[in-house]
């Protein structure tokens, strides 16, 4: 997206949760995985995971020239549908561009991520045809146990959630706004998550996962995901400005998605169901 100057920007590149669907059926929202491009007005890039959505936001960024050459990658976990565009993101393949990629996880380090996704046995690139400058970052380490990260103007706060092999959440604060990025979540039943609710205290904007309906939800306790409902229960108990429904359940197709939006809208109307190609002006 061509940047206009002192202006920043959320544009939605993949918003489908588990596994990228091209079926007919789901083209109004979309069928890539998780990627969220944040572009500050300092021009600063940062990305929130690597699902398939990121071929196309990798395509605009060799197009445009507009954008930095150093790229700011933030991975929520290392599931397969938030790390598998990786290998599709064209930038790690040209020498001009710095790619940082932050990651933490108590259980994994991210050099095993490295080195698997470096891997000439699970994809057939070689580490000499990675060109780019790829810096791969255990969040941890370089924020000195603060919970933050700071990629010049703005912050990157970070907290763990439950999830199978746990989940960050993010809070980015740029440009007078708070951005909070929560996806993957399962709370606890019958409440909230206290993580998820501090993170996203009094936040701009919050986009969360809206894998299930409520009735979807009861029968898939233990795989890690929530309702819009819980989405909503979030956005009102922090005391949101605007929702972002986000993370779809590959089986939901966009008349489900639609039915979603509206539900979730009747409790808190301030409530966009997120599609590939939405972007928000801060």
């Amino acid at each position: 997206m061509k940047k206009n100057s002192n202006t920043s920007y959320i544009k939605f590149w993949g918003v489908r949760g588990s596994n990228p669907t091209p079926d007919s059926n789901k083209l109004k929202y979309g069928g890539d995985t998780s990627c969220v491009e944040i572009r500050t007005k300092n021009n600063d890039l940062i990305i929130l995971d690597m699902g398939t959505g990121i071929r196309n936001l990798g395509k605009e960024i060799i197009k445009d020239k507009s954008y930095p050459k150093e790229i700011n990658i933030f991975l929520s976990h290392y599931h397969w549908d938030h790390i598998m565009g990786f290998f599709y993101f064209t930038p790690l393949y040209h020498s001009e561009y710095t790619i940082n990629i932050y990651g933490y996880n108590k259980n994994t380090p991210i050099s095993l991520l490295m080195d698997t996704l470096i891997n000439k046995n699970f994809w057939p690139v070689n580490k000499k045809m990675y060109s780019a400058n790829i810096n791969f970052i255990e969040m941890d380490k370089v924020s000195n146990n603060q919970k933050y990260i700071k990629i010049n103007s703005s912050s990157v706060y970070y907290s763990i959630h439950p999830h199978p092999n746990g989940t960050n959440s993010f809070r980015v604060e740029t440009d007078d706004k708070k951005i909070v990025y929560i996806t993957d979540c399962e709370h606890p039943e019958g409440s909230l998550n206290p993580n998820v609710i501090k993170i996203a205290e009094e936040s701009d904007i919050l986009i969360h996962d809206s894998h299930y309906t409520i009735n979807d939800l009861s029968n898939h306790k233990g795989w890690g995901h929530s309702s819009w409902k819980q989405a909503v229960d979030v956005a009102i108990t922090a005391r949101t400005k605007q929702l972002i429904l986000f993370h779809y359940s590959p089986d939901y197709d966009d008349n489900q998605v639609e039915v979603n939006e509206k539900n979730a809208k009747k409790k808190f109307i301030n409530t966009i169901a997120s599609y590939q190609g939405l972007t928000i002006n801060l």
